[in-house]
């Protein structure tokens, strides 16, 4: 039997009793999504559930009646050419297989919604191509709307960084060029510093070395001078002597600092040793010293004389500041320690106490020890020194038994 369907629209021949016809009826009436069949042929709507009037405010017959300029009535213009090669597309579409697009339309009262449609092939024409199609439209307008303002909200966010970042790249450069500014003036501040130092330690020498010569001139005629004036020549003499030790010390640290670095060659620890004892060897006789080295990494990337000055004010020291009535042991060590290589030197004197006089230790002019008498500076221009060249020098100790000065350098030829 053949029954019409007609809901508010074209009328659509499907071979069903009047039960199915009915049931359809109400599936279609029931349907909140818009339901329609499209004919490729005429490019006309002929079907549409009444879900289409409430969405686009047009009757089902209403879009029936625009025939062929449906398309161009209702749907977006930007969104047309996209829409006909979906449709093209659809040739060929498998049997019961589906495809969806999404796209703008028109309302009736103007305003812009978007559809999704899932649509599938529903009657093919003799050489196969789709005749008509039949799908399902949903309002995805809300959808799209939130994902707008999420995009919105992205670009906006996204300028608030780009800006915000060439900000920081702005304060960054200003940042630079103020550090870059600063530490010119303050290396300018420390070598003018350091020639002042330089000269004005030179510009005492005279007046010293003149008072020096003066006291030993005297001291030829000592005997002939009344006791009174023979002591106050002897304080002199110890005056004008300390006024000298001093100003070498001074001259010594000046030079330090406004010295280049020299050629840093790979020294053998062993032959820098051995030139520091030959030099020293008066006083290790003297003192009896016994003096042993062990290198288990037996060369350093350093400046060959810097280090066997440093290794001889070193040992000089240990020796100096032995303790009474003990004959006086050093260990000399060298070892691997990660990229580095260190150095110790390990005495049995007098000691150390560090909670007190760690900082006297390493201090310009400082002294942990009362006797004998020193200038408080090599220790000092060694650590200069060694800071210099990317290195460090520490030390542990225990008043009575003895102290360890540990000298750590980089190990590689790059240390400057």
């Amino acid at each position: 039997m053949q029954v019409e369907i007609r809901q508010q629209g074209p009328n659509l021949p499907f071979e069903v009793d009047e039960k199915s016809a009915a049931f359809l009826s109400r599936v279609v009436g029931l349907v909140p999504g818009i339901i329609y069949v499209f004919n490729h042929k005429t490019m006309s709507n002929e079907y549409s559930n009444r879900s289409m009037a409430e969405l686009l405010g047009y009757s089902p017959q209403q879009l029936v009646e625009m025939g062929d300029t449906v398309i161009e009535r209702c749907v977006h213009e930007e969104d047309l050419p996209g829409l006909v090669t979906y449709f093209a597309s659809m040739d060929a579409l498998p049997d019961g297989a589906y495809v969806s697009h999404e796209y703008r339309v028109y309302a009736k009262d103007g305003s812009i919604l978007w559809l999704r449609s899932i649509d599938t092939a529903f009657e093919r024409a003799a050489d196969g191509s789709v005749l008509r199609h039949i799908g399902v439209a949903s309002d995805i307008t809300a959808q799209k709307e939130a994902e707008a303002e999420l995009h919105r909200i992205n670009a906006e966010l996204e300028q608030r960084i780009q800006a915000r970042t060439q900000e920081l790249e702005m304060l960054n450069r200003e940042l630079a060029s103020n550090m870059a500014t600063r530490t010119a003036e303050l290396e300018k501040a420390q070598r003018d510093l350091e020639e002042l130092t330089y000269a004005a330690t030179h510009d005492l020498r005279v007046p010293v070395n003149n008072m020096t010569s003066l006291t030993h001139m005297l001291s030829e005629v000592e005997s002939l001078l009344p006791v009174e004036h023979a002591e106050t020549l002897g304080w002199m003499r110890e005056v004008s002597q300390q006024a000298s030790d001093k100003l070498d010390a001074l001259i010594c640290v000046a030079q330090a600092g406004l010295s280049a670095p020299g050629d840093f060659k790979e020294v053998d620890l062993a032959e820098a040793t051995e030139q520091a004892l030959v030099n020293l060897h008066f006083q290790i006789a003297d003192a009896r010293a016994v003096i042993k080295t062990e290198f288990m990494h037996p060369s350093v990337w350093f400046m060959p004389q810097e280090m066997e000055n440093i290794l001889q004010s070193m040992i000089g020291n240990a020796i100096r500041y032995h303790k009474p009535g003990r004959r006086p042991r050093l260990r000399i060590l060298s070892r691997k320690c990660d990229d580095e290589v260190e150095i110790s030197l390990q005495d049995n004197g007098s000691g150390l106490d560090l909670q007190r006089d760690r900082d006297k230790v390493f201090g310009l002019f400082k002294r942990a020890h009362t006797t004998p008498d020193g200038a408080g500076v090599s220790l000092y221009s060694i650590r200069r020194l060694l800071e210099r060249a990317g290195g460090s020098i520490d030390v542990a100790s225990t008043p009575g038994a003895g102290s360890c000065f540990s000298i750590r350098l980089p190990d590689r030829e790059d240390v400057v």
